[in-house]
């Protein structure tokens, strides 16, 4: 004999029915995920020209570093906005109805415009370090051409060991294998001011007299003149050197700043396309 227990006054329980299906939507995400993801690529590529128009290769022609990294940066948090905008309302738009309380919609649409986000700047890091690595090995093919090629400009170390040798009428090749030690010791002196001794200098004052004719006063006004353009050369290269270390610091800021922006927009986009899609449904209905 059976007993059926006493279900009366015990509280009721809402319908499972209306907690049926995925709670998220997909093929929604990732269509929105690829709006998002063919956008920023497209603008990215139209900034790209952009900036390639503003610059030039001449000093004191197009505008400065400053004013195109200001640029960039803008153009990076629009680019973001723009894209994950159209890609979280299309998500949103494009999703399944959800026959629950609206706080929950609420909170999926939200989900829903994030998933875009984050899939669409994946995909978009991921290509963009693609890119990178064909651009690297091109860049370095391209580099060991133009270091083979006769046409390269002179690095300032070659420029320096050529005015301390320089000699009229002097063979060229017996100057160039006499100048090698030279060339090394004045890479050396641009790298690191405590490389050079003053032992190192000495020689250096007796090697440019013996190949370039000079007395000892002239050789050693040559090689002091050389010494105070290794000291700008190195000053130079330090100041470029904080200067890109300071330009990606704040492009990684900026990078960082644009996609939490692009974050927040794909979600709030998400949920109004949400919103437009179940009160378009409940017109029609």
């Amino acid at each position: 004999m059976s007993v059926v227990p006493n279900t009366a006054g015990a509280p009721a329980r809402p319908s499972p029915s209306r907690w049926e299906g995925p709670a998220l939507s997909w093929p929604a995400i990732f269509a929105g995920a690829l709006a998002a993801l063919g956008l920023s690529i497209m603008l990215v590529i139209l900034g790209s020209a952009f900036g390639f128009g503003a610059m030039s290769p001449f000093s004191g022609d197009g505008l400065s570093a400053t004013t195109v990294g200001a640029v960039t940066i803008l153009w990076l948090i629009f680019t973001q906005i723009f894209a994950s905008a159209a890609g979280g309302y299309l998500a949103g738009r494009m999703r399944t109805r959800w026959a629950i309380h609206s706080d929950e919609v609420y909170f999926r649409d939200t989900v829903h415009g994030f998933l875009t986000w984050a899939l669409a700047s994946a995909a978009m890091f991921t290509l963009a370090g693609l890119v990178a690595a064909a651009g690297a090995a091109a860049g370095t093919a391209m580099t060991s051409a133009a270091l083979a090629s006769p046409e390269t400009a002179a690095a300032p170390s070659t420029v320096i060991a050529d005015r301390l040798y320089r000699s009229p009428g002097a063979n060229p090749e017996l100057l160039a294998a006499a100048r090698l030690e030279a060339d090394r010791l004045v890479v050396r002196a641009i790298a690191d001011e405590d490389a050079v001794t003053g032992a190192d200098r000495n020689w250096l004052n007796a090697d440019v007299a013996e190949w370039t004719g000079l007395d000892a006063a002239d050789s050693a006004a040559r090689v002091d003149a050389a010494f105070a353009e290794i000291d700008l050369a190195r000053e130079d290269a330090r100041e470029a050197v904080d200067t890109a270390r300071a330009a990606s610091a704040t492009l990684a800021i900026a990078t960082a700043l644009a996609l939490l922006v692009g974050a927040f927009v794909a979600s709030l986009a998400s949920v109004y396309g949400g919103r437009e899609r179940d009160g378009l449904e409940d017109s029609l209905v």
